[in-house]
């Protein structure tokens, strides 16, 4: 029997009701990582100096060609820290905001589906710092021998970091996307699976918007693993 009623504890309410209580619980998730940011930064110093050593190769010389470079970079990196601590609450805000108007599998599928989603993020991102980054850079900077010593600015390299983190967690949300698509019932398998080629070139694409690198080797490495995933997505789909 399908459910067409509203969901049970869906009520009518004004517009700047429900305005006001978005504004309301945006004001508590800014206000704890605000929080969380003052007590991170006095330790960014450090994370930024574990995180870059553990990537770029021991003879690259890091330099701040702003005055406010390595400043920026720490407000970054205690931004990041506030939003991952504070990342449950960011959830827990947006389920209450939008459980009044869910029916119980719906709110059940985005229990279900979310720390899955979180857990292939981490998996993602952890991939690019351990495994990709110390390899992309040891490829960019291991062929100049000892003609020249590279230096880095400290504000671009973090920013390649990032990039690289955030691109793989992003990443590693496909095959979510694709066995939910599938389930769903909006593509068929055997479609995706007939059009393996085309899928290729839009995960390319994709990878070339997500790792923006005048080198090409982040678009390679990121296309690959997106083209890797797509198959493990198609081959999940099958089995679930």
């Amino acid at each position: 029997m399908h459910e067409t009623s509203l969901p049970p504890n869906d009520r009518e309410m004004p517009l700047s009701e429900h305005l006001r209580e978005l504004r309301d619980r945006l004001l508590v998730v800014l206000g704890v990582t605000i929080s969380l940011m003052a007590i991170a930064f006095p330790f960014s110093g450090t994370l930024v100096d574990l995180m870059v050593k553990r990537v770029v190769p021991p003879t690259a010389i890091l330099t701040a060609y702003e005055p406010l470079e390595l400043f920026k970079v720490r407000i970054i990196v205690s931004f990041m820290v506030a939003v991952a601590i504070g990342f449950p609450l960011l959830v827990y805000e947006a389920f209450r905001f939008a459980a009044p108007g869910l029916y119980k599998h719906e709110k059940r599928f985005f229990i279900m589906i979310l720390p899955l989603s979180i857990v292939l993020f981490a998996l993602g991102a952890g991939l690019a710092y351990f495994v990709t980054m110390p390899l992309f850079f040891s490829l960019v900077f291991g062929y100049e021998g000892s003609l020249v010593t590279p230096e880095l600015s400290i504000g671009q390299t973090f920013s390649i970091i990032m990039n690289f983190m955030l691109g793989f967690g992003v990443v590693f949300q496909v095959p979510l996307i694709v066995v939910m698509a599938i389930k769903m019932g909006l593509v068929k398998r055997k479609t995706l699976e007939n059009s393996r080629l085309v899928a290729y070139g839009l995960l390319a694409g994709f990878a070339v918007f997500i790792a923006p690198d005048p080198t090409m080797l982040s678009q390679l490495m990121v296309g690959a693993v997106l083209i890797l995933l797509f198959e493990a997505s198609l081959l999940l789909a099958k089995l679930v």
